[in-house]
């Protein structure tokens, strides 16, 4: 996502950014001797569909979140699951673990806080270090904490890289001027890589990648620019993901999936854009109405037998998928919904699904909400009687309520 933030509040909007972001190819696919995948999302789109659940998955698991005055979210994210037994949620500002079974609440994990055990971002997008059983937050400046998922207190700082780049960005004149790390990719669950995302439109660095005592042990270069506009500055986001013990990172403003390793950077997947391809050059510069022409894939899930893709094009998003096996692509028609068209939901013909993320046990894992919940039962009064009893029992649901787990078995 971005948005445009006027010159003269600039410094404002830093400080609170510093603490929320603490080839060819005939059909739709074709490997390529390096290992790269293409995905054909120009032909996809022309032939746009609904996007049936039962073409990737078998079944679906539905828990309903507890809501009390104690726990209550406004802005809440299903990162991943612990085994059968709980599932891990995260806002901006808190960490909580509910029971995978009934959706009881069961604690937080760490706290919010400018003391010395306290967080400044929960962090959405970094989950779980299996091996430690611990969870990263945001921690100070570019440090990352981890905290334990069994008692939940603070076990680890996690020292931001050690770069001249990074000390001298508080004593830059102008924020066009700095270096920041605005995102991470844990690898391996040992090392940190950071993403400096190109706020003054020529930034040299794109990744580093270091160990958790601040070590760097690979930076890689950035070698795109763009037209700096003077007067606003656009805010990119950039997306991480883990699949098969590996990190993946992918730009809004370019077509290609990376696989992050300690001291290499290889394209992986490739989505074909054709005319539709975001032009980096002029991210800045163009208008929202031209932006709009442009295909930006925003985030992207593996699993061994498919890719999982969300696209925004002409002000809506639409998901869709690549089948590994057939050499397939497919994106659901977002011409069927004002805002976003999700996976249909024909396995137990109830709400639509928005996957966002894979746990390590391969189960795609998402959030409705509890409105868009209670509009289902609004607007099709005649289908409940056809619902499973779980589902039938999600009546009684206030828009204002926590939302519903979505945790469906991959094929």
């Amino acid at each position: 996502m971005s948005r445009p933030i006027s010159i003269h509040s600039a410094f404002s909007f830093l400080a609170i950014f510093l603490v929320l972001l603490t080839s060819y190819s005939c059909g739709d696919e074709k490997e390529l001797e390096t290992g790269l995948t293409t995905i054909n999302l120009v032909n996809a789109y022309n032939n746009a569909a609904p996007v049936n659940m039962s073409d990737f998955a078998s079944d679906i698991e539905y828990i309903r979140l507890e809501t009390s005055e104690e726990v209550f979210y406004r802005f809440i994210y299903l990162k991943t699951t612990l085994g059968d037994s709980a599932i891990l949620m995260k806002s901006n500002d808190r960490i909580s673990l509910f029971d995978r079974e009934t959706g009881a609440y069961i604690r937080d994990i760490g706290h919010k806080g400018d003391d010395p055990e306290g967080f400044s971002n929960a962090m959405s997008s970094i989950g779980i270090n299996s091996r430690n059983k611990t969870v990263y937050a945001k921690g100070k400046r570019f440090d990352l904490y981890e905290y334990s998922l069994d008692k939940g207190l603070l076990v680890n700082t996690i020292s931001g890289p050690k770069m001249d780049e990074l000390k001298s960005s508080f004593s830059v004149g102008s924020i066009m001027d700095a270096t920041f790390i605005t995102s991470h990719g844990i690898l391996q669950d040992k090392f940190a890589v950071g993403y400096f995302m190109n706020i003054k439109g020529n930034e040299p660095l794109k990744l580093v990648v270091y160990d958790f005592n601040g070590e760097v042990l690979k930076i890689h270069p950035n070698h795109q620019s763009y037209e700096k506009n003077k007067n606003a500055i656009r805010i990119e986001s950039s997306d991480f993901h883990n699949y098969n013990n590996a990190l993946f990172f992918k730009e809004n403003f370019n077509d290609t999936v990376f696989s992050v390793g300690i001291d290499t950077l290889m394209p992986a997947l490739l989505y074909e854009l054709g005319e539709f391809s975001p032009p980096y050059a002029e991210q800045e510069s163009m208008s929202r109405e031209k932006r709009n022409e442009y295909m930006i894939i925003y985030t992207t899930l593996q699993s061994p037998d498919f890719v999982f893709y969300n696209v925004a094009f002409k002000e809506k998003q639409a998901y869709g998928y690549y089948n590994r096996k057939t050499k397939e692509a497919f994106l659901s028609d977002p011409s069927t919904s004002d805002k976003k068209t999700g996976y249909t939901n024909d396995i137990d013909n109830f709400v639509s699904f928005y996957p966002t993320s894979i746990n390590e046990k391969g189960e795609m894992l998402g959030l409705i909400t509890a409105e868009e919940v209670y509009e289902w039962f609004q607007d099709n009064p005649d289908k409940v009687a056809s619902l499973p009893e779980n589902l039938q029992a999600l009546q009684n649901i206030e828009p204002e309520d926590n939302p519903v787990v979505m945790i469906a078995k991959l094929k």
